[in-house]
């Protein structure tokens, strides 16, 4: 009787698992292809359309993968969803005539609003370039004009100097801000390597410091600007937009910036 019981047991289990696994049995993919088909124009709004399509597609097998017909448009919705996601995390300034875009944290203009200085990167689109451009911009704000003519930004171990020559678009101005006047000394640069692993380094970094100075007729001085973790969110937030359309084409590029 006992072995009957078991038997008996076994039967039921053995058809419980043949059950389950018809239930949980991969997407076939023919099905795979019709949620690729669907997504049409990629926004932020519509994202379920393309995480409906990953998740099916990351159910099948390897060779049933390889069979999907339509998995380019799957993987290039992908790119263009990650590149829109980062770049709402950044304050977009659009020029119609010029038809460019400049990228920038809202973090830096937060710096701006409270009188606080900015050192972060930029990024731009511009029409006659197929590729993101990623600038380094400087703002000293004091309260009395330094004549900055150097910049020297200590990141850990490590040390970039730059002199002022090395920067473009200088300006000097006063400002209002909170109530009080300001000077405000500001320039920017086209980002090189030199840039880009100093930003790196600013990030790995468990404190970095920017001296603003100038030096004339043997007369030094200069303000420092500890980095904040509100500075490093705005150049993570903007390297990695810039990262990802480095990584793409120019087309998928443009879809992501419409």
């Amino acid at each position: 009787m006992y072995k009957k019981v078991v038997a008996a047991l076994a039967m039921i289990f053995a058809m419980l698992f043949v059950s389950i696994g018809a239930f949980a049995a991969s997407p076939a993919v023919q099905e795979v292809e019709a949620l690729i088909s669907q997504i049409g124009t990629v926004t932020r709004e519509n994202r379920s359309a393309v995480e409906s399509a990953v998740n099916a597609y990351n159910q099948l097998d390897e060779a049933s993968k390889a069979a999907v017909s339509n998995y380019a448009v799957l993987a290039e919705a992908q790119q263009v969803l990650g590149i829109k996601d980062a770049l709402a995390k950044l304050g977009v300034e659009y020029d119609k005539v010029q038809n460019s875009a400049a990228m920038r944290s809202p973090y830096s203009d937060k710096n701006e609003e409270s009188g606080t200085c900015v050192f972060a990167p930029m990024l731009c689109i511009y029409e006659e370039y197929d590729f993101p451009v990623l600038f380094t911009l400087f703002e000293y704000i004091g309260q009395e004009h330094l004549g900055v003519d150097s910049i020297v930004v200590r990141a850990g171990d490590y040390k970039y100097q730059y002199g002022i020559k090395d920067f473009v678009k200088l300006g000097s101005e006063e400002q209002k801000i909170k109530n009080r006047t300001v000077a405000v000394e500001y320039g920017m640069r086209v980002a090189t390597d030199y840039d880009y692993n100093m930003f790196m380094d600013i990030l790995s970094s468990k404190e970095s410091i920017v001296r603003f100075s100038r030096l004339y007729h043997g007369e030094f001085a200069c303000q420092d600007y500890t980095i904040t973790n509100e500075d490093r969110q705005a150049i993570t937030d903007v390297i990695n937009a810039y990262n990802l359309m480095c990584s793409v084409s120019p087309e998928v590029m443009r879809k992501a910036l419409a």
